[in-house]
């Protein structure tokens, strides 16, 4: 038997479920994935249902008191046990000691702090000459009397490097040694790759000392003074939460922010009029803050929808936009093409997948709710979801598409149980696959992204997490389970796979749309121009 030691804190924590059995360890599983594996005869045995309480939750299945008791059970300790599984589970001495009987690492607690590693590239490589002249453009609104704008480009362009390039030029032009650049986004995979981004820029063309704060996860800073060029990433979230502080010093530390801002750029910026999103922004922005916007997707509404939000954002960014152009600088009517064929993004192919034999029958609610919300509802996501002869035929397609194909493959799933279905039932299939919702705790969601962009996964599934912020050029598919009527999310679903060989990525992708999920959506081409009228001269 192999020894304790000499395991990982995974494969010792699935020893120690092992031992409750599978009639004590049903009671902490999700019945919703049992239910779909039995539908389709899958024989369900201890190690399957390891597997799926794992997949959804990792090791922050010991949250859950009765589960530590149960596990504590099996231990031989002299220690009182109710005494032991009495805590709640984070970064404090009762969850260290808890691990400490079952020889588990402390490096498996969720913890909030922010990894502050920097990644370094070795390689650096001049801007594209249409990003150069998009460059230049940004600095000419920095320069000019506008306040707001939008930097309109497609996803696996470069919008980031892009942006941070005129950051970076212009914060060598600014005299003032105490200033503060912020850039706000709304993920930690965002937030992460702007910092790294900025220090690998700063570092080859800086001009002085800065500082560099990290403000997410829910990480605090108090700093009564800005005695240097100060680079800001936050997420919405932590920005949000000081909006609402009653903590003096708090108050003050971001005051000091805000009158110093002299440039704020707001990531993924179709959501900036969002109540909770616009008090963020303004938050950091004082009368004379430069606000840039970076967005794939420059409107709010839906096909066939009320156009008041993306009118509004339209406004917010004072009708002003800047749009990409060709290597000279002239307007061109299809961007995307012309990515394309400069291999910026990778060449797309469509297919649909016919996975339902079926249609889901809508209720008169769900059919008002879709056509007051132009979006589908929670609960005929739900029931495609647990329609076990699509769940099979989708994962089929996407056995086919590792094995004769060998494509890394991105799935987006149409609910929580589904993504971890499918991901369990690949397994089972011999093919290397991991889920990613909501509810996956920071570890295995972050070995899971890293191990697929190493190629050590072949699969990964997900649900409501990846569509922003997560970056990985091997994807070769795209399999979109999840129906959607808006052009924003749709089109940052593709996206994830149109990386182009000139930005490190595969020369072609395959987009499999499973039937029932496009109604009246554009393609790639028109939904990157669909919000384009909306920032005419009014």
């Amino acid at each position: 038997m192999q020894s304790l030691k000499s395991m990982s804190d995974r494969e010792i924590l699935f020893s120690h479920l092992k031992k409750i059995g599978p009639a004590s360890l049903s009671k902490f599983i999700n019945l919703s994935v049992l239910k779909q594996l039995e539908s389709i005869d899958q024989e369900i045995n201890i190690s399957l249902m390891i597997d799926i309480l794992f997949t959804e939750k990792g090791f922050n299945c010991l949250k859950d008191k009765k589960l530590r008791t149960l596990i504590l059970d099996t231990v031989n300790i002299q220690e009182d046990i109710s005494s032991l599984a009495s805590f709640s589970w984070g970064d404090n001495q009762k969850t260290k000691k808890f691990l400490d009987v079952l020889t588990i690492s402390h490096d498996v607690i969720d913890s909030k702090e922010i990894n502050s590693e920097k990644n370094t590239s070795e390689i650096f490589r001049p801007l594209f000459p249409y990003q150069n002249i998009m460059r230049k453009n940004i600095l000419a609104f920095l320069s000019g009397n506008k306040n707001k704008t939008l930097v309109h480009m497609p996803t696996g362009a470069g919008k980031t490097r892009t942006m941070l390039e005129s950051a970076c030029d212009f914060m060598r032009t600014i005299n003032d040694k105490s200033y503060v650049v912020v850039w706000l986004a709304h993920t930690q995979e965002l937030c992460d790759q702007a910092v790294d981004e900025f220090l690998n820029l700063w570092n080859k063309h800086g001009d002085r000392d800065t500082d560099i704060i990290r403000l997410w996860g829910g990480r605090n800073y108090n700093i009564n003074s800005i005695t240097k060029p100060t680079f800001i990433v936050a997420s919405f979230d932590t920005a949000y939460s000081y909006t609402k502080t009653m903590d003096d010093e708090k108050f003050k530390f971001f005051a000091n922010l805000r009158q110093h801002c002299k440039l704020l750029i707001v990531d993924e910026a179709h959501q900036s009029i969002a109540p909770t999103y616009k008090q963020a922004i303004d938050l950091f922005s004082n009368f004379n803050t430069k606000v840039v916007g970076l967005t794939a997707t420059p409107g709010r509404h839906h096909i066939g929808g009320d156009t008041d939000e993306t009118v509004k954002l339209a406004e917010f960014y004072e009708d002003n936009k800047i749009n990409i152009t060709d290597d000279e600088g002239n307007t061109i009517s299809d961007p995307i093409k012309f990515l394309t064929d400069k291999k910026v993004l990778s060449d797309a192919t469509f297919y649909s997948l016919h996975a339902s034999k079926e249609d889901i029958e809508l209720s008169a609610k769900e059919i008002e709710y879709m056509r007051e919300k132009l979006d589908i509802p929670k609960e005929v996501l739900t029931r495609l979801g647990e329609d076990s002869i699509r769940t099979q035929n989708i994962i089929a397609y996407i056995v086919d598409l590792v094995r004769d194909y060998s494509a890394p493959t991105i799935v987006f799933a149409p609910s929580k149980d589904n993504a971890i279905t499918i991901a369990t039932i690949l397994k089972l299939h011999r093919i290397k696959a991991e889920a990613v919702v909501g509810d996956t705790s920071n570890d295995i969601r972050n070995k899971a992204i890293k191990d697929f962009k190493k190629g050590d996964i072949d699969v990964l599934v997900n649900f409501g997490v990846l569509t922003t912020g997560f970056d990985a050029p091997n994807i070769k598919a795209v399999v979109i389970a999840r129906p959607t009527m808006s052009v924003v999310l749709y089109s940052q679903m593709i996206g994830r796979g149109l990386r182009g060989t000139l930005m490190g990525g595969e020369p072609d992708c395959m987009i499999v749309n499973v039937k029932d999920n496009l109604i009246n959506m554009p393609n790639k081409n028109e939904a990157f121009l669909f919000f384009e009228q909306f920032y005419q001269e009014r």
